[in-house]
């Protein structure tokens, strides 16, 4: 097991932030099993004021138990949706909605949109969590693109010269596959259910399918307009994680109100 500090929420939240990496071989046996949430206590009873966060196969449900012995909790189910082998045949919806890469006067926009517009990730999702650094989490996530920090590209659905959503896509390799990834996506409240989302995805495939192995996205289990509109284009779950919190304040280990 390792608890290693994530430097860029830190930076969000104000104080220290770990990610709780795991191995299912952790935790065989009794002895091991006991260890894992005592090691957690532990570093947590150090800290002044944090937050930890890991991500675990659903199918791994004895160190659920353990984390939630060490005092985190879930907050979101995450549900990886891929295509294999896609082609370009998806073609990208026609109509008022355009698809163009972020230019210098759309970031304003795109950034505004980023802050305000999600509901469903796994930081809205925590009551422990603020909305306006739930907010300013997804916010910094697409700066880090218009800044070039992270990823490939950023896209913007425009109606008009207006941007009322983006796509943001991370490039990888993994065993000899390309892959693209949804990093993250988003729509303008004021113009969700208008088939801008369906745009952009079907955009997505269209632009990549040709070109790589795998297509990917994730979104939450709490999120069902999402999970039904990536099925709509093609998509098939392939993993399923959940994604457990814990906040110390004051010293002390907060599990509820």
């Amino acid at each position: 097991m390792e608890i290693n500090q994530d430097r860029w929420l830190a930076s969000i939240f104000g104080h220290n932030v770990f990610r709780i990496g795991i191995d299912s071989r952790d935790v065989s046996g009794e002895k091991s099993r006991c260890e894992i949430a005592a090691t957690i206590r532990g570093h947590a009873a150090e800290q002044k004021a944090a937050m930890y966060y890991s991500k675990v196969d659903t199918k791994e449900v004895e160190l659920v138990r353990q984390f939630i012995a060490a005092g985190l909790y879930v907050v979101d189910v995450n549900i990886t949706f891929a295509i294999e082998t896609p082609s370009n045949r998806t073609q990208a919806s026609a109509g008022e909605i355009a698809i163009s890469e972020v230019q210098s006067e759309h970031r304003e926009k795109v950034l505004e949109i980023a802050g305000s517009c999600f509901r469903y990730s796994r930081f809205h999702l925590d009551p422990l969590v603020s909305q306006q650094i739930a907010d300013q989490v997804k916010h910094d996530w697409i700066l880090n693109y218009i800044s070039k920090k992270r990823g490939e590209r950023l896209w913007a659905a425009l109606i008009g010269e207006r941007p009322v959503g983006f796509l943001a896509v991370l490039a990888s390799e993994s065993n000899g596959k390309r892959i693209r990834t949804i990093d993250l996506v988003g729509v303008d409240r004021s113009f969700q259910g208008r088939g801008v989302g369906n745009s952009l995805g079907s955009f997505f495939i269209s632009k990549y399918g040709g070109d790589c192995d795998l297509l990917q996205v994730g979104t939450q289990a709490a999120n069902v307009p999402s999970m039904r509109l990536y099925e709509k284009l093609g998509f098939s779950i392939s993993s399923t994680q959940y994604v457990l919190h814990m906040h110390v304040r004051d010293g002390v280990q907060r599990i509820g109100c």
